[in-house]
C-alpha cells in the first residue's frame, strides 16, 4: 500500500473520531456510520459461525430444518452480544448518545421496511406487470400490491416523523 492509502485511512478514522465526540452534531451521520459498522461486523461474525458450523457438522449425515433455524437463532445472539461488548469497549473512545442509537434502531427498522418490499417485488416480477391490473379491476386486497405501495409510505411517514422529533429536539 502506498503512503496515500495510509494518509487516507487514518485521516477517515481521525474524522470520525472527531465526529463522535462532538455532542449533539451530525446525529444522522454518526448513526449512518455505526450502523454500516455493526452490519459490517455482524457479516463477519456470521461468515465465521458458519465457516465454524461447516466444519462441525461435516461427519453429521442430515440436519433438520428446525435445527439450522435454531441454529441461526443462535449465531444471531451470538453476534448481537459481540457486538454489544464491541460497542462497550468502543464507547471509552467514542461517545453514543441516545439520539445516535435511536436512529440505528430507525436505519434498521426501515431497512428492513425496504428490504421486504425489494422482496415482494422481484420474487413476484411476473405479477408486478399485473399490479395496474388489479388497480383496474379493484383487487386493492392483494398482498403484494399492499406491501410494493404501503410499506414505502411507512418508511415516509416514519422518516418525517423522525426528522420533526429531531426539530423540536425530542429526541
Amino acid at each position: 500500500m502506498h503512503v496515500t492509502t495510509y494518509f487516507v485511512i487514518g485521516a477517515i478514522i481521525i474524522l470520525i473520531i472527531a465526529l463522535f465526540r462532538s455532542e449533539h452534531k451530525f446525529e444522522f451521520l454518526k448513526a449512518a456510520i455505526l450502523f454500516l459498522a455493526q452490519i459490517f461486523f455482524s457479516t463477519v461474525n456470521f461468515l465465521l459461525f458458519f465457516v465454524i458450523a461447516y466444519f462441525m457438522m461435516q461427519d453429521k449425515d442430515h440436519v433438520n430444518l428446525g435445527n439450522l433455524f435454531l441454529l441461526l437463532a443462535a449465531f444471531v445472539v451470538l453476534s448481537g452480544m459481540f457486538i454489544y461488548w464491541g460497542m462497550r469497549v468502543a464507547a471509552h473512545v467514542f461517545k453514543f448518545s441516545t439520539t445516535t442509537l435511536t436512529l440505528v434502531e430507525y436505519y434498521i427498522q426501515w431497512s428492513l421496511i425496504y428490504v421486504t418490499v425489494y422482496q415482494a417485488i422481484f420474487s413476484n416480477i411476473k405479477h408486478i406487470s399485473t399490479i395496474t391490473h388489479f388497480i383496474r379491476v379493484g383487487n386493492f386486497l392483494d398482498p403484494n400490491l399492499l406491501v410494493v405501495v404501503v410499506l414505502p409510505s411507512f418508511i415516509s411517514a416514519w422518516i418525517a416523523v423522525i426528522l420533526y422529533k429531531k426539530f423540536i429536539k425530542a429526541i
